[in-house]
């Protein structure tokens, strides 16, 4: 089982060369070579996990080996035949890419290393364009808020001088009445007291 999974990984890290070139480079760039690399190591410990699966994997293996074996003279002259229109169409696919290495230079950069030159990009970018614009903002929005802050504050003081007189006098009334309304409904349910009942004393001649 082990030397079948080398043989797979053997595979992944030089794989077979094709009749159109578009294709031979794709498959070299680096974080494509990565992933392919990344399947055959996941294919190879599936099937190494134990007989069943090696057996299947491996059977299927050799029905395709076997299927490519038997049809290989009958499509060898039909893809003979189909040279020219899959060479224009390698040919274009070939200036794709190159236009594309141009552009982006960073696609021939291992995984690893992209997504480093990535986050330092970006950090870039963010130190000399977000970060500048903030703090502009900030300095714009800061003295109008304190302006605004140095009108509102007098103007709440001086309202609030005005009010709290007015409200204490209302609140002196209103208990004034609240205290007197509840000592007539004490005299009313009590009745009078001795002090306040008048005495009429007879005199007899």
């Amino acid at each position: 089982m082990a030397s079948q999974s080398q043989n797979v990984a053997d595979v992944a890290v030089q794989p077979h060369p094709t009749c159109m070139e578009s294709v031979n480079r794709i498959v070299k760039l680096p974080a494509v070579e990565q992933t392919i690399q990344t399947v055959h190591d996941i294919y190879g410990k599936v099937k190494d996990y134990n007989n069943l699966t090696n057996w299947t994997l491996q059977t299927a293996e050799d029905t395709v080996n076997k299927a490519v074996t038997v049809g290989k003279p009958y499509a060898t002259p039909v893809i003979k035949n189909l040279e020219g229109p899959i060479k224009k169409v390698d040919d274009v696919l070939c200036t794709g890419l190159d236009y594309v290495e141009a552009k982006v230079p960073a696609v021939k950069l291992p995984p690893k290393e992209l997504i480093s030159q990535i986050y330092t990009s970006t950090k870039d970018y963010v130190t000399s364009h977000v970060n500048p614009a903030v703090e502009s903002a900030k300095a714009y929005v800061e003295p109008a808020v304190k302006t605004a802050k140095d009108i509102v504050e007098p103007a709440v003081k001086t309202a609030k001088d005005l009010v709290e007189p007015v409200v204490e006098n209302v609140k002196f009334k209103v208990d004034g009445y609240l205290q007197k309304n509840v000592e007539q409904e004490t005299e009313e349910k009590t009745g009078p007291t001795s002090a306040d009942v008048p005495t009429n004393t007879a005199h007899t001649e």
